[in-house]
């Protein structure tokens, strides 16, 4: 659990309970000409609760209105569902050592398996081998066929050509070599893809749909209960039961009962999204966030609106999360970095359209080509 607000409890919750001290312990000014036995021979019998009892309630209820509205949640995560990562992973095909290099890249790859993985070969130049593919089966393949080279690994390479690629979630670079660069995940033994799954882990963490589960009411709700008895153990000639009545009629059921909905579009919003019904989730979300607007609930409505493919009004509420939270500011940097890579690759893909139709076109299949030595091809960047 923790609370939305909590710097309610940092500077009220302090003040109100010294205030209290001094209300609970004060004496009062009658009992200084007299001693306490006496005026306790004085004094009638009650038939209500005590002074000391009642600001005791108050007290309690107090505290209860201030946890209330520190606003109490409950933190509950779910995987994005059709959002895998983009991880690029480079294998030196220096001769020198090669079938343990290639040994640790088929490790790391089955550590990598779930997320799009895209697999590029390094010795004096910079080859593809396979576009972003979820498939380990075929990546696997791609591998275990790859050819080693007499070349030595050029490490310039990283920096000129993976430095600048911003759409990668992380690059790992299978090789012997040490890197100087501390942008990439090296691996060079079994040890390190221990290092390679616990980033895998945190960036998985990044791509959780985080929704609070409100707990508010708990508290409001045992204040009122606590404020009620207090006010109704008075003396009758107080008329506090005048009061009481009217502070119920005040708590119009037009408004319990919007909480309520509200609380129920919420879950119905999170239920769409995981069903996969992002542009309903996304309406619900923009209901919801007419009566309770928070960082946390438009996060939530730019990732629908993300996964519905609409990135420029991702991007828009991406924006226009603002936040104190470290752990949400970064996921929002994460997410809007991609939707401006999804932007540019859609405006990519319009101006793009008639070229690959007329190379698709032109492209043929030769065919009855003789049996060869299976061996992975390399495309040279």
């Amino acid at each position: 659990m923790s609370f939305l607000h909590p710097e309610f409890l940092l500077w009220l919750l302090v003040p109100t309970l010294i205030l209290f001290y001094f209300w609970l312990t004060q004496k009062p000014l009658r009992t200084l000409g007299l001693r306490e036995e006496i005026l306790e021979k004085l004094r009638a019998p009650e038939i209500t609760m005590g002074l000391q009892g009642r600001n005791t309630l108050f007290l309690l209820s107090a505290v209860l209105l201030i946890i209330a509205m520190a606003q109490p949640v409950i933190l509950d995560s779910t995987p994005i569902k059709g959002k895998g990562l983009h991880i690029v992973m480079a294998i030196d095909r220096g001769e020198e050592n090669f079938e343990l290099t290639r040994s640790l890249a088929l490790s790391t790859l089955y550590t990598l398996l779930g997320e799009e993985i895209e697999l590029i070969a390094l010795d004096e130049k910079m080859y593809g081998i396979a576009p972003r593919s979820n498939d380990g089966a075929i990546l696997g393949e791609l591998i275990r066929h790859l050819s080693p080279s007499s070349k030595r690994f050029d490490q310039s390479l990283l920096d000129e050509k993976l430095v600048q690629r911003d759409d990668a979630d992380m690059v790992v670079v299978i090789t012997h070599q040490p890197i100087e660069s501390g942008l990439f995940l090296r691996v060079s033994s079994s040890a390190d893809i221990i290092n390679v799954h616990e980033k895998l882990l945190q960036l998985r963490d990044i791509h959780r749909l985080r929704v609070h589960i409100p707990l508010f009411f708990y508290p409001l709700g045992l204040a009122m209960v606590l404020i009620l008895f207090a006010l109704s153990s008075m003396s009758k000639r107080q008329s506090v039961s005048v009061g009481t009545v009217l502070i119920l009629l005040n708590l119009s059921p037009e408004s319990g009962n919007a909480g309520i909905l509200d609380f129920k579009l919420l879950a119905d919003a999170s239920q769409a999204y995981e069903a996969g019904a992002y542009e309903k989730s996304e309406r619900l979300y923009g209901a919801y966030q007419l009566a309770h607007d928070s960082p946390q609930v438009r996060y939530n409505r730019a990732n629908a609106l993300y996964m519905s493919g609409r990135y420029a009004r991702a991007k828009y509420w991406y924006e226009k999360v603002y936040t104190s939270d470290p752990l949400l500011r970064e996921r929002v940097r994460h997410n809007l970095k991609q939707s401006m890579r999804k932007i540019e690759e859609v405006e990519g893909q319009k101006k793009g359209e008639v070229k690959e139709t007329a190379q698709s076109e032109a492209s043929t299949v030769p065919q009855g080509l003789k049996h060869v030595k299976r061996e992975t091809k390399l495309f040279e960047w």
